[in-house]
């Protein structure tokens, strides 16, 4: 009776486990830019509503603010960035705070998302543009791994890009 592994069935399992890390490897790091890409939409999509509150009340200066530790952001009175604004449909409505943190509530699919630059300030003017129009494009990278998407806003306009 032999006793081991034959050399051909060692190499077996060692091309088994090369085609299972083939497969695995790819998938992980294009969950990385899935979530990349996911968490850049929502940042997209929460300036334009930034933008939109500027322009329906001309009278507060709403700003988008970058979290200091970068997993997150909210849109807030810019004369008082720490407080979040709260989104309400009507006076009878108990509205939602417009803050975000990657990995929870509607961002949970964003967990481990990193927007840098880390406490960006971006207010926006009561025509949508920027507060300081003329000036360079606000550009906010969003990193998983990897993955990197940026999300730019033009400072006369206000157009905000994915990349």
């Amino acid at each position: 009776m032999r006793r081991g592994f034959t050399l051909i069935e060692l190499m077996i399992v060692v091309v088994v486990l090369a085609v299972i890390a083939a497969a695995v490897i790819p998938t992980a790091m294009e969950q990385d830019s899935v979530i990349a890409d996911t968490t850049a939409r929502i940042l997209s999509s929460d300036l334009e509503h930034a933008q939109m509150l500027a322009v329906s009340h001309p009278g507060l200066r709403v700003a988008l603010i970058i979290d200091a530790d970068g997993y997150g952001w909210r849109i807030a009175d810019a004369n008082t960035p720490l407080v979040p604004l709260i989104d309400s449909f009507d006076d009878g409505h108990q509205g939602r705070s417009l803050a975000v943190r990657c990995g929870v509530g509607r961002a949970s699919v964003c967990d481990g998302a990193l927007i840098s630059p880390a406490g960006e300030l971006i207010v926006f003017d009561p025509l949508g543009g920027l507060e300081i129009p003329g000036g360079e494009h606000r550009t906010l990278s969003v990193a998983v791994g990897e993955a990197d998407r940026l999300v730019t806003v033009d400072p006369d306009t206000g157009f905000i890009t994915l990349e």
